[in-house]
């Protein structure tokens, strides 16, 4: 049984909390994710992708259900109580994200979850990284294939200011050579469509995207990736309804003007060192 407070630091909102106690859960749909979370912990990536529910609120019963695994796990580690409850916290917001965008109780990315209740994410001030290997079919510049990196995730928690990044990178500095010393990283990764070198030149260049984006070197073939680009900067799927978007920053009007002129959005790779 989750506790008020266990609610509380995993980030829900009253109205997520009283919808996930509402809810009545498939049993046998959430043991079997459950059962697969807690063989993940600790596998940082080596284990198989879950299989999940066909309904997402019975992944967040699982998550709930595992959440002793997985702060077991952290506190083994001796990984301090606010890193652990603040990267377990994903859980709340991406519920809220899913509201938002849904308009009701959801968990638009319940796999994404995984990676956090597997041990292999950490949020650490402003960004979150996912601690993985790189293999010989997924190379980074200058990375011997088999070494460990950190990839970068944006949470939305707010300003993306150069003060912050810089904090959190240090953070992570600190962090993985002292709780994952097996695991030696020097290269933080970032696959994003905030690296689109069209979003970085039409951008104002004070503007704090474009100063994130312009610490990391790009590598790689970008893929077409409107729909990111889209939900990322407006919480909503498709270009049907573009006329009906807001054009109040002039992000949300470069997202929409490239796609009205016929331009695609790409993500792209980037690295810096460490």
């Amino acid at each position: 049984m989750t506790t008020a407070e266990e609610y509380r630091l995993l980030g829900f909102s009253e109205l997520d909390r009283e919808a996930a106690e509402a809810f009545a859960p498939d049993p046998v749909a959430v043991k079997d994710l459950a059962d697969q979370l807690r063989a993940a912990v600790g596998k940082l990536g080596s284990e198989p992708e879950p299989t999940f529910p066909e309904d997402p609120r019975n992944s967040v019963q699982a998550y709930l259900d595992t959440l002793p695994d997985i702060r077991r796990y952290h506190a083994e580690r001796g990984i301090p109580d606010e890193v652990s409850w603040a990267s377990l916290a994903d859980l709340g917001q991406q519920l809220k994200v899913s509201r938002r965008t849904h308009g009701e109780y959801g968990l638009e990315t319940h796999w994404w979850l995984r990676h956090f209740w597997n041990g292999q994410i950490y949020s650490l001030g402003r960004l979150q990284y996912m601690l993985y290997e790189v293999t010989e079919k997924d190379p980074t510049p200058g990375v011997e294939t088999g070494e460990w990196v950190i990839g970068v995730h944006i949470p939305e928690t707010g300003p993306l200011t150069p003060e912050l990044v810089d904090d959190s990178l240090q953070q992570a500095r600190e962090f993985f050579p002292r709780y994952f010393p097996e695991h030696p990283v020097r290269t933080a990764t970032l696959w994003s469509w905030l690296i689109d070198p069209y979003l970085l030149d039409h951008l104002p260049q004070d503007s704090n995207m474009v100063k994130f984006g312009r610490r990391f070197t790009p590598y790689g073939t970008p893929v077409d990736s409107q729909d990111s680009a889209i939900f990322f900067t407006f919480r909503t799927h498709g270009t049907d309804h573009l006329d009906e978007l807001p054009q109040d920053t002039s992000l949300q009007r470069l997202v929409v003007g490239r796609i009205k002129d016929g331009g695609t959005w790409q993500s792209g790779l980037g690295y810096l060192e460490l």
